[in-house]
């Protein structure tokens, strides 16, 4: 650590990347709303719920709570500091989850500049919504940084990984794929020994006992949760369902020619292969096992995609240093190639301190992340922290007004609605997709194009609709059109976001209609209820 001086401020930036990001995005309508609701349930009634509490379609169904830790964490932070430090404490885990990835690939390329560079090209993938998979990203990258320094002989820390899966299974469900990580490295290990692969530098044998100890720790470890070993069928519930697969964004694969897909994928994976093509060295077994199988995992999904970069980052850092630049161009660009190895290597001959930029930097660098911060970034830029799709005038209208009635609504505020009104309100479908099945959620999406749309909602005893004008959430425009033309509904609430409208039943609808043929010869339409607008 000596060496890192003050003219090094600028490895900063990817630390700098990944906290603006997490202070960018607002926080999303699906999948967290529910999960701090739940921490709030399992926190004061000092119980996890075994069955669905939050739907009215699904209400009693089987329902594991795994994030259950998650939750309660989020609820007793935004108790403290509402939701301005639960977007802080989120983009505080993504930072740590950057340590140890920045640690590796400044150890595998042996530079200190090449190093930062690659884990701000890693820091540019991550997510950086809210969301329980936070926790995860941290205990992921500790593993590999536990394994890749077990496997070069720099450090043993195996002996933390059983301590920290106790804690990942009862955070998140990805906990598996630290299981996947241990069994990788000791698969590969184990064939570098016995097929003494030259250059393998393989573990021993002691050294693979060790390892494959640590992963039976590991497995005993992730029975200690409040579903034991139900907790795999629950994995294996969400990773197989139909419907998500089927109907769900972040489940399909990733585009290469969608922005998200180059994002979060399909830029760095372009970059690992000409870095593997062009670099002087080859990838050792592990490396290729590694690569291969989180390209392969990241390909499947969008959200299986995340995992990738940290995966990557210290594998292209150690062989992007070995990539001949100078041979790659002409002897015009030679100065070019030059300043390129300049900008990464690090030695005596660094650049002499420049002390009064380095901390004009590093000001401006801080006061952006401070300006940017929950607190103070959604007043600078009149924005709010909740995406402004969020219906939390119409929710505030509906707990005014004392509304108990069965709501119909686009998935998309299904999470919310539960945070603002559950017990009194309960969901039509929200983002548990697994939850609901396929055949239901079929049945839900035909609802906005179906012309028995009625039917189908009076089939589930819906009493109003709550839905949305934004396009970005799906198309609502045609229900709310037919909803309007209806003599079975009435508008009672409009805003920029959602309309809601309530049934009229039907014995009110003969009166009214009785009482408006006594009045007028013809046109009781025009006689339709102004709507309440609210601004």
């Amino acid at each position: 650590m000596s060496e890192i001086k003050i003219e090094h401020l600028w490895i900063s930036l990817p630390f700098f990347a990944v906290l603006w990001k997490g202070f960018r995005f607002p926080l999303p309508l699906l999948d967290f709303w529910w999960h701090l609701k739940m921490g709030e349930v399992i926190f004061t009634t000092g119980s996890i719920p075994r069955t669905d509490i939050f739907s009215f379609t699904a209400e009693g169904k089987p329902f594991i709570v795994q994030n259950w830790l998650s939750e309660i964490i989020y609820y007793l932070l935004y108790g403290a500091g509402g939701l301005e430090l639960l977007v802080f404490f989120n983009a505080l885990l993504l930072a740590a989850a950057l340590l140890p990835l920045f640690a590796l690939c400044r150890e595998s390329a042996e530079s200190l500049r090449l190093g930062a560079f690659v884990a701000t090209l890693a820091s540019l993938t991550f997510f950086g919504n809210i969301r329980t998979q936070s926790f995860a990203f941290v205990l992921f990258a500790g593993f590999y940084w536990i394994l890749e320094g077990y496997r070069l002989r720099k450090r043993n820390f195996l002996w933390v990984m059983p301590l920290l899966m106790l804690l990942w299974v009862n955070l998140h469900g990805s906990f598996i794929l630290g299981l996947a990580l241990i069994t990788l490295y000791l698969g590969c290990e184990t064939l570098n020994l016995l097929l003494k692969i030259p250059g393998g530098g393989a573990l021993s044998g002691r050294e693979l006992r060790n390892l494959l100890f640590i992963l039976l720790l590991c497995l005993c470890a992730t029975l200690a949760n409040p579903e034991a070993h139900a907790v795999y069928r629950y994995i294996r519930t969400v990773a197989a369902d139909k419907a998500s697969q089927l109907f769900v964004t972040e489940w399909q694969a990733p585009q290469v020619d969608a922005l998200d897909g180059l994002v979060f994928f399909y830029g760095l994976f372009f970059i690992c292969l000409l870095t593997f093509f062009y670099a002087r060295r080859r990838l050792a077994l592990t490396e290729l096992v590694l690569f291969l199988a989180f390209t392969v995992f990241a390909m499947t999904a969008l959200r299986n995609s995340i995992w990738f970069p940290i995966v990557a980052a210290p594998i292209l850092s150690r062989h992007l240093k070995s990539v001949p630049f100078a041979g790659l161009f002409s002897s015009q660009t030679g100065g070019w190639t030059a300043k390129i190895r300049a900008l990464f290597s690090y030695g005596s001959d660094a650049a002499r301190p420049r002390h009064r930029l380095n901390f004009a930097l590093g000001t401006l660098l801080g006061l952006a992340l401070l300006l940017f911060s929950p607190w103070i970034g959604p007043r600078l830029g009149n924005t709010r922290l909740l995406d402004p799709n969020t219906p939390v005038a119409a929710m505030a209208f509906i707990e005014r007004n004392g509304i108990t009635g069965r709501i119909f609504h686009p998935q998309m505020f299904g999470d919310y609605l539960i945070w603002r009104l559950w017990p009194r309100q309960k969901s039509f479908i929200d983002g548990r997709v697994h939850l609901f099945g396929e055949t239901f959620v079929r049945d839900y999406l035909e609802l906005f194009c179906d012309s028995a749309w009625e039917e189908k909602l009076q089939r589930y005893q819906v009493q109003y609709l709550l839905l949305n004008k934004s396009p970005e959430l799906g198309a609502s425009s045609k229900l709310i059109a037919q909803a309007k033309k209806s003599q079975s509904w009435r508008l009672l609430y409009e805003d920029s976001v959602c309309v809601l409208f309530e049934r009229i039943e039907s014995s009110r609808v003969q009166a009214a209609l009785h009482s408006a043929a006594g009045k007028f010869q013809f046109g009781f339409r025009d006689q339709a209820i102004a709507p309440f607008t609210c601004t």
